[in-house]
């Protein structure tokens, strides 16, 4: 048969040494086309500019919790890199087994930030397989082949020009087996002349085979595969890292005794995602520098996804991401959302529209009801100018308020967080939760808390003192001061704005001051108590008869009457508690109580409905009412209880499975179904179309596949309803 001779009908493509093309500029034009929409909107040049800052800071922490790992690691690979190590070896493979938790999400960064630290340190010769890439041994065998030679560049990146120069003859896939590799590593390295391996890197003869998702391969297929390696490890200096996402345990599940004892297995544990999670949020988020806030309805949803799902914390930033890019966009008044040096310039950009927004905003009436004056509530209505004056004031006050906020919620948490119970709780994100959310120190758990802080030992107490110091100076370092805005006059009536001046960087340098003291004082306070014995002798009182035992009770009590008087630490520390819990009540406000302060705040919304979708209700609402997601006429219906032959079969034999009740007959279903898609047609007739049948079966197939049937066992012409 011709090879452009076929049964069926199809296309046969032949290359002709045509080479494809490649534009670069289409990339380009699909990664621009968001920023030719709204590039120059301000709301987008302020989103942009501020998550820019949040993703550099993130991927600054991201290096310094990965680079203690990442170091050990190479370190290992590096120490079986010289002649005399790999010849001891004989059959057995180095292997690194990275114990990286189940956030599956996160472990790309990880395994990039490690391939980038072999290649600058060790070798370029790396391959990386997954599961889905490997599911043969011929396939891993090829793709690892394949990847060690090629410097663990993808197929569809390396261009003919470019083996050109390097004087590399491009491999086919099949062509790619150990033995290749054994030749080609041999002519590479083994083959150059003694100067040249004189002067050579060591570091070149390495090759690192990595397997991320460990557990999502075939165990036949690695054990063949580790046993094919493990024949070539005298000629090929091999080095295996697995990443294990539960325990080492299941690496010695997968692996027989004769297959385990040619891997020299060393075990590297992962930072535990939770504590990752908490230095993203606590590092970077939860801080007077963030430009942007999550409420605390949205920041307890986002973390209640991330404990009870995937544990990811990659997911977790986009869905910050998502949060942020909800508060920016279409709305201008958010260019707010910035630093404070950078106020004043996104003050005086604000169009007229936008300050008449402002004023919408829900937290603006009491701040207006708060003015005394008449003149000042009409001007902040009238006055553009005037208004923008005010917004300057009371936007660099709510920074100081979070600036205070963040401060007074660490102190807290010094406090607190060794205490028995854990009330309020262990870390900061647990701590912002609820005071966000209310007024924390009116509940009752604050007030156990400070009830334990007042029976605390000297010593602990003045530890966490100490501790509560170094977050205060921490936050006075990074601290910027106000600029007020001189772009447009100052009005007269500027100065009978009530202004609330309990916040900023004088509030925390008074913390400082009193916690010094304090810590001076209970350092230099005596722990000892005066003991005061009072023994009351009555002249008058009448000598005691024996019988008379109440009289002698009584004067045998009053005669070891002992009054106690506190010590002097008890005494300072008492003290302490009650200016804590002032100082604590004054600066952890809530959020809602400030004045416009859904600019820098994002509401739940509909954060919640786009994050958590709802698949339960969509199909329901797809197949009871499909005019909802197709939007045409012919499927919209008087009622939602009716059903017509305009509607798709799979909708209307799911409303009429609603009707019937755990047990469906299917012959009843099919007269019905059958009334509905030709209801002027006799039933007996309809029931014959074997269109009728089709389109019925198929749409019963339909709702088996989703879940709403099943066929029943104990009638074969009934099936099973599942659900509701």
């Amino acid at each position: 048969m011709e090879s452009t001779v076929s049964v069926s009908k199809g296309v046969f493509l032949f290359k002709n040494g045509f080479k494809k093309v490649k534009n670069p500029k289409k990339k380009t034009q699909n990664k621009n086309f968001f920023e030719k929409s709204f590039g120059k909107q301000p709301w987008y040049v302020a989103f942009k500019r501020n998550w820019k800052i949040i993703e550099d800071e993130i991927k600054n922490l991201q290096h310094r919790t990965y680079n203690t790992l990442l170091n050990d690691i190479v370190n290992y690979i590096k120490s079986f890199h010289n002649q005399e190590t790999s010849d001891s070896l004989e059959t057995i493979i180095p292997s690194a087994t990275l114990l990286t938790g189940v956030n599956q999400p996160d472990h790309f960064s990880q395994f990039a930030a490690l391939i980038d630290k072999i290649r600058e340190e060790v070798t370029p010769h790396i391959a990386m397989i997954s599961s889905q890439d490997a599911p043969t041994v011929k396939h891993l065998v090829e793709n690892t082949v394949w990847q060690l030679i090629h410097g663990h560049e993808k197929l569809e990146s390396i261009d003919e020009e470019d083996d050109d120069l390097k004087g590399t003859k491009k491999l086919k896939k099949n062509q790619c087996t150990f033995k290749t590799l054994k030749q080609w590593y041999t002519s590479q390295f083994l083959g150059q002349s003694p100067r040249k391996k004189r002067h050579g890197s060591m570091s070149s003869r390495s090759m690192v085979i990595i397997i991320p998702d460990f557990e999502s391969f075939n165990c036949n297929v690695l054990q063949d595969f580790v046993m094919i390696a493990s024949s070539y490890v005298p000629s090929l200096p091999l080095v295996f890292v697995f990443g294990v996402a539960t325990s080492v345990s299941a690496l010695h599940k997968s692996f027989p005794y004769h297959v385990s004892s040619k891997l020299l297995i060393k075990v590297f544990h992962s930072q535990a995602s939770p504590v990752y999670m908490n230095q993203v949020l606590e590092d970077i988020f939860l801080t007077h520098t963030s430009p942007f806030h999550l409420s605390a309805k949205t920041f307890e949803l986002l973390t209640d996804v991330f404990l009870f799902y995937d544990f990811s914390v990659t997911g977790l930033i986009q869905s910050i991401k998502y949060c942020m890019m909800d508060h920016y966009y279409g709305d201008n008044t958010k260019t707010l959302c910035c630093e404070r040096s950078k106020i004043e310039e996104a003050i005086t950009k604000l169009t007229t529209e936008d300050l008449e927004n402002i004023r919408q905003l829900m937290s603006f009436r009491p701040f207006l009801e708060s003015q005394e004056d008449c003149q000042t509530r009409i001007s902040l209505f009238e006055d553009d100018a005037f208004f923008r004056e005010v917004l300057c004031s009371e936007i660099n006050i709510l920074q100081d308020y979070i600036y205070t906020f963040y401060t007074c919620l660490r102190i807290l948490l010094a406090f607190v967080k060794d205490l028995p119970k854990n009330l309020l709780g262990k870390s900061v994100r647990e701590i912002y939760t609820k005071c966000a959310q209310e007024n924390v120190t009116s509940t009752q758990a604050f007030k156990e808390c400070m009830q334990l802080i007042n029976f605390q030992s000297q010593v602990k107490l003045v530890d966490s003192i100490k501790n509560a110091l170094k977050i205060v100076n921490t936050a006075l370092q990074v601290v910027s001061p106000v600029k007020p805005l001189r772009t447009t006059p100052s009005k007269s009536n500027v100065d009978n704005i009530v202004i609330n001046h309990d916040t900023g960087e004088n509030f925390v340098k008074a913390i400082r001051v009193h916690l010094m003291m304090f810590s001076r004082q209970i350092e230099n306070a005596s722990t000892e108590c005066s003991v005061i014995s009072e023994v009351v002798d009555d002249e008058n009182e009448v000598e005691n008869v024996p019988g008379n035992r109440y009289k002698l009770k009584e004067k045998l009590l009053k005669a070891t009457r002992v009054d106690k008087v506190q010590s002097e630490f008890s005494m300072v520390r008492s003290r302490f508690v009650s200016y804590l819990e002032e100082t604590l009540s004054a600066g952890l406000q809530p959020p809602p109580t400030r004045a416009l302060h859904e600019l820098r705040w994002a509401a739940r919304g509909r954060v919640c409905a786009r994050l958590l979708g709802a698949p339960r209700a969509a199909l329901h609402t797809a197949l009871t009412n499909p005019v909802h997601y197709l939007q045409c006429s012919c499927c919209r219906l008087p009622s939602a209880d009716s059903v017509g032959r305009s509607l798709p079969d799979v909708c209307a034999a799911y409303k009429l499975h609603r009707e019937c009740g755990k047990l469906i007959n299917l012959f009843d279903w099919l007269q019905a179904f059958a009334a509905v898609l030709r209801p002027d047609v006799d039933t007996d007739d309809s029931q014959e179309d074997t269109a009728v049948h089709v389109r019925f079966n198929r749409a019963v197939a339909e709702l088996q596949f989703l879940g709403f049937i099943k066929s029943s066992k104990r009638k074969t012409d009934h099936v099973m309803r599942l659900t509701w």
